[in-house]
């Protein structure tokens, strides 16, 4: 019976031992995916909650912004804003247009330095995410290549090897984001508790037999209102690239007519130190605030049975008579506590994804025709083709919980590590380039190309293929294939001791994005001079280019309405060794 009494005196001790405690959770938008934090906070009758792990999204791929994007190759030909493609008369030749490397007579050797530079100013529709203008650079070897021609039947054969920065993942994002939560649990419990009892009434006058029977029915209920606000400081950083080396075939079929092939083994940066790579760091610091009210309704019904016999009549002569009946009666008590707790928490999300033993393979085919003496024409094809590699995820997540009086009370430490085998699908692209010979020391050319990155995709192992661009099922979220336009042309001065040209280009892109792609457009300048005479000349370019987007990448925190001013500044510089 004490124990039974206890409940009945405490039930919602009783109540709250059997149900789960719910845990208080955080929404923080990062470029690699919402992640939900769980933060200590106070139980209904003020016991620290300890915190989950985090959640957040699967196997992200490092392009979380957009689909990747070739870096271009070469000074000469990003000196014309890449309107190469019915050019591609120097080494370089193998990635824009293999079939173009029948142009070159004699051997050389070429080594190309990128360096570039990034503004990117954003603006977002959510008060509550704070953004600004994030710069950042970095610099690689752009390209290198060795070239042997030689003659086949009269017609010029070509074999160059190629090593070549085909893709470059370069970002920088930082952001401040107060994430206010609130959250209501509504709990109920219902109980009924038995009790009889018998008593035996016996004396001069009575022998009667009572039996008492109660019901009580207890309702707990706990209304519990959960609030939190927290400051993220939000720091991400992607670097890598994915290399090819390249060996390129080209044979000269006819004076006017060339074919190509490039055969491109794909491998990630790791062996120069630049692998593919991306930390995102989540500071945060707030309050985590409790309130909870606890009814109790109890409502006691008790049942009184009685049964005997009396004497009555006159005392000399008494008479016994029997008796009997029943009677009910009820109760109802109802009790309200309130119980108030705040906690102020702080803490660090760490995330870092890396991707090893990168590899994949396709080829670039190519056509050059000399139509006229003063027009060309070329055509390219860069098949699709998947990427595979290891990904390793690394996550840790601190969280410190001090009380209302500055007392650390607990602090949680979380770490995980994972790997999965990845995959990426690379689209299709193709180019058409014209040029136009005014004279022998003036040309204009023009590219349209074409890339299919509604074919873009990633998959890890055990996870459905995704977008990833924004993360979300391939099957359901597919971009839109993009065009790009582009106008170059070269002015050659001839001096009596060298000849320096004069590039200059102009460019209109787009680039996958959520919904319909984005916009770039650009220019590029271009020089150089040229030393020495063959054999042993050596050709030294340098090119700048220029590009900019407005509204664009949308898709790097798709649920924030959040837009950038994309700017972007790079110098190449090549040097060609004629032999």
């Amino acid at each position: 019976m004490k124990k039974r009494f206890f409940c009945l005196i405490l039930p919602v001790a009783c109540f709250m031992r059997s149900q789960p405690l719910q845990a208080e959770s955080v929404a923080v938008p990062t470029p690699g995916g919402t992640i939900f934090l769980d933060i200590s906070h106070a139980g209904p009758t003020g016991q620290l909650v300890e915190p989950d792990p985090p959640s957040g999204s699967g196997f992200r791929p490092p392009t979380i912004f957009a689909a990747p994007l070739p870096t271009g190759s070469g000074a000469r030909a990003l000196g014309q804003a890449g309107a190469f493609t019915a050019v591609a008369d120097d080494a370089t030749a193998a990635s824009w247009n293999p079939a173009g490397l029948t142009q070159l007579e004699s051997p050389e050797f070429s080594a190309v330095y990128r360096f570039s530079a990034h503004e990117d100013s954003h603006e977002s529709k959510n008060g509550d995410l704070e953004v600004g203008r994030d710069q950042y650079e970095n610099s690689a070897l752009n390209y290198a290549s060795a070239v042997y021609p030689f003659l086949w039947n009269d017609r010029n054969v070509v074999f160059s090897m190629n090593y070549q920065e085909t893709y470059d993942f370069t970002y920088a994002f930082s952001a401040r984001f107060r994430g206010d939560s609130q959250q209501s649990i509504f709990s109920t419990t219902n109980e009924t508790f038995y009790k009889a009892e018998t008593n035996q009434y016996d004396d001069a006058n009575q022998s009667l037999t009572v039996v008492t029977r109660t019901t009580t029915e207890v309702t707990s209920g706990i209304n519990q209102l959960l609030s939190s606000s927290l400051l993220s400081d939000i720091d991400f950083r992607q670097s890598g690239t994915i290399d090819a080396i390249s060996p390129a075939f080209a044979v000269e079929l006819s004076p006017r007519f060339s074919l190509g092939v490039t055969v491109n083994f794909y491998t990630d940066g790791a062996s120069r130190g630049n692998p593919i790579e991306s930390t995102l760091v989540a500071d945060y610091a707030g309050t985590s605030d409790s309130v909870a009210e606890i009814t109790e309704v109890r409502d006691t019904t008790a049942l009184f049975t009685w049964f005997g016999s009396i004497k009555s009549g006159p005392p000399y002569n008494p008479t016994n008579m029997d008796v009997s009946g029943s009677a009910e009666s009820s109760i109802s008590d109802t009790n309200v506590t309130t119980q108030a707790d705040a906690y102020t928490v702080e803490g660090t999300y760490r995330e870092n994804n890396r991707t090893d033993q990168f590899y994949g393979i396709n080829a670039t085919f190519g056509a050059l025709w000399a139509a006229t003496d003063r027009l060309s024409l070329g055509a390219t094809v860069d098949l699709p083709w998947t990427g595979y590699g290891r990904q390793t995820k690394r996550i840790r997540h601190q969280v410190t919980t001090i009380d209302s009086n500055q007392v650390q009370v607990a602090q949680n430490i979380f770490e995980e590590t994972r790997q999965q085998d990845v995959e990426y699908t690379f689209p299709l692209y193709w180019s058409l380039g014209a040029l136009w010979r005014w004279n022998d020391r003036l040309y204009t050319s023009m590219d349209i190309s074409r890339t299919y990155w509604s074919e873009y995709s990633y998959k890890a192992e055990g996870e459905e293929r995704i977008n990833p661009v924004n993360g979300a099922p391939y099957s359901t979220s597919v971009l839109a294939d993009c065009w790009s336009v582009r106008l170059g042309g070269e002015y050659l001065c001839v001096l009596s001791w060298t000849e320096i040209p004069l590039r200059g280009g102009v460019f209109w892109e787009q680039r996958p994005a959520v919904g319909a792609p984005d916009e770039y457009w650009g220019f590029s300048l271009g020089s150089g001079i040229s030393l020495g005479k063959d054999p042993g000349k050596v050709v030294i370019d340098i090119a700048y280019s220029y590009e900019h987007g407005e509204k664009v990448m949308g898709s790097l925190l798709p649920e924030q309405g959040m837009t950038s001013d994309v700017t972007r500044h790079q110098i190449f510089i090549s040097a060609i060794w004629h032999f």
